[in-house]
């Protein structure tokens, strides 16, 4: 039979058991941690390069060389930054910063598809050439023709971005705010690039329609899913 232990062991003993627990503890996050933030990078870096060939078209024969290396820069910034948030699940009380970056990431990957669908890589020359985009650009001019078309195009891709990213969340947590700053900070290089060689209305207007387009949509789609929970 094992002799009692004094007070003072007794507290040596689990003063030794919660530091042991506490480096094992810190091993296996400082691991993981480790392993998310080397996933951001490769995936963030491979998805901004897939960005910048998708909506620079046709090999990049029409854009000068610091247009594709500056951009390529500044998306693949983003997307590692966005990755390491919504991977790391950081947040504080007030900021829902994973979930937020999520809402983007997802939009950003709708918008690929789409991107991918269109029959012109150049979105804003098809938008134009189209029945309603060009009767729109005769009216109104090419900068709020522009704004038109990131307004609705933001909107959808804020809507079904936050359906999804709210799945199994509570989301009386969340503001439409943030979510619409990581959707309209991660479409706007694509929009600055595909403004390339327009009048700078269009590239103002496309981004201003985008950010308001991407704020209703957010707000949209978490009123739709309140609706749709209940």
């Amino acid at each position: 039979m094992e002799e009692s232990q004094t007070p003072t062991e007794l507290r040596q003993r689990v003063r030794t058991d919660i530091g042991a627990s506490l480096r094992h503890d810190f091993e296996l996050r400082g691991g993981r941690t480790v392993r998310r933030l080397v996933l951001a990078g490769v995936v963030g870096s491979a998805g901004a390069l897939g960005a910048i060939l998708l909506v620079a078209g046709h090999s990049f024969g029409h854009h000068a060389h610091w247009h594709v290396a500056a951009f390529s820069a500044v998306w693949t910034g983003l997307l590692v930054v966005t990755l390491a948030i919504a991977l790391l699940e950081i947040r504080t009380p007030s900021l829902p910063l994973a979930r937020s970056a999520t809402v983007g990431l997802i939009a950003l990957g709708i918008a690929g598809v789409c991107g991918a669908a269109c029959p012109d890589q150049h979105f804003f020359a098809w938008w134009s050439g189209s029945p309603p985009g060009g009767r729109i650009t005769e009216i109104l001019g090419l900068g709020l023709s522009a704004a038109c078309f990131g307004l609705v195009t933001a909107a959808a891709f804020g809507v079904v971005a936050t359906l999804v990213a709210l799945l199994g969340f509570h989301a009386k947590s969340l503001r439409p705010a943030l979510p619409t700053a990581f959707l309209s900070l991660l479409l706007s290089p694509g929009v600055a690039l595909q403004s390339v060689g327009n009048p700078w209305t269009v590239f103002a207007g496309w981004l201003l329609g985008t950010v308001v387009g991407a704020y209703l949509g957010v707000a949209g789609g978490m009123r739709l899913r309140r609706i749709l929970v209940r």
